[in-house]
């Protein structure tokens, strides 16, 4: 299903693909991510994935595989399943085509790990997805004008921003937007969400150019530190240039004063390099879906540490 719509979606629509950064995030990637926050959780604050009150959020769901694995992994105690997926996994897409393919993934395997475990509920709608664009929740209500005729998806999007969620868990859009001033691609302006980036990761960058921090993925890990109110954990694979651009230094500030520990997996993979330095790099855990160096990351906000964060730092 996967490599068909990725094979539909890239020839059919090539300039949305390319304006909302569509790519989709390998297994062993998604697996990591979410066996990474289940750490986290235990090490910061003694739960797991499956505790009650543990509300998770993955705001660019695709086609599902985030949400799907989750449910296929283990993580989730067989006891906990219904009330996890009825009551504490939320999801947001914006492509309706994505959104479709997304339930009907996460419904059908619910059902499938439901019934492996002895456990017959019947068909369960999967309730915590909503059709939004994920940056226009604290612009607005988050709606894409769907009110009046899809009014269940306005109350899950009342349901999500009510929810206290405590871990977020994604593959963000890359995108940066036009890559030209004449292709009438541009990404969307969101000015609440750019104006905590103004205040935070160009408010602490020394760089005199800050057009590279309001990109997609720039965007979607602001979004995501301000979605985590209080004790919480994001984790998420994205373009790595935060690491080590020059003009990514408040980024890297910003990150160390408002998390506890920082995990910050560097896959390289950077392939506008050339020569022995491209060699070095090594493949693109992305295939052709990227071209930037990757990075998995996990931030931690615990506010009973005090300080700077313990930063750990993988490279390969």
């Amino acid at each position: 299903i996967l490599e068909l719509y990725d094979n539909f979606f890239r020839n059919a629509f090539p300039r949305v693909a390319d304006r909302l950064g569509i790519v989709f995030t390998p297994v062993p990637v998604v697996d990591y991510i979410l066996r990474s926050a289940d750490a986290a959780l235990r090490l910061e604050f003694g739960k797991s994935l499956s505790d009650e009150g543990v509300s998770i959020l993955e705001p660019f769901v695709g086609t599902g595989t985030f949400v799907t694995r989750l449910l296929q992994s283990g993580l989730i105690k067989p006891e906990d399943l219904h009330r996890k997926y009825t009551q504490e996994l939320f999801a947001n897409e914006i492509v309706l085509l994505s959104y479709y393919i997304a339930a009907i993934n996460i419904e059908t395997v619910f059902a499938e790990e439901a019934s492996r475990h002895g456990i017959e509920h019947g068909y369960v709608p999967f309730g915590g997805i909503a059709l939004t664009d994920t940056f226009q929740l604290n612009e607005s209500d988050g709606q894409i004008d769907s009110s009046q005729f899809f009014p269940e998806n306005s109350e899950r999007v009342k349901r999500q921003k009510n929810a206290p969620i405590q871990v977020i868990v994604m593959n963000p859009p890359y995108s940066a937007g036009q890559t030209s001033a004449n292709d009438n691609n541009q990404n969307q302006a969101y000015p609440v969400l750019d104006a905590s980036i103004a205040a935070t990761y160009v408010h602490g960058s020394a760089a005199t150019n800050s057009a590279n921090l309001y990109d997609s993925y720039v965007r979607s890990i602001r979004w995501a530190s301000n979605r985590i109110k209080h004790d919480g954990v994001i984790a998420f694979v994205s373009n790595g240039s935060f690491i080590d651009a020059n003009t990514a230094d408040g980024i890297r500030k910003t990150f160390a004063g408002e998390f506890s520990r920082i995990f910050v997996y560097n896959l390289r993979g950077n392939q506008r390099t050339s020569g022995e330095l491209s060699r070095k790099e090594g493949g693109k855990i992305f295939g052709s879906g990227s071209r930037t160096q990757v990075a998995v990351c996990i931030l931690i906000k615990n506010t009973a540490c005090t300080g700077s964060a313990q930063i750990q730092y993988r490279d390969i």
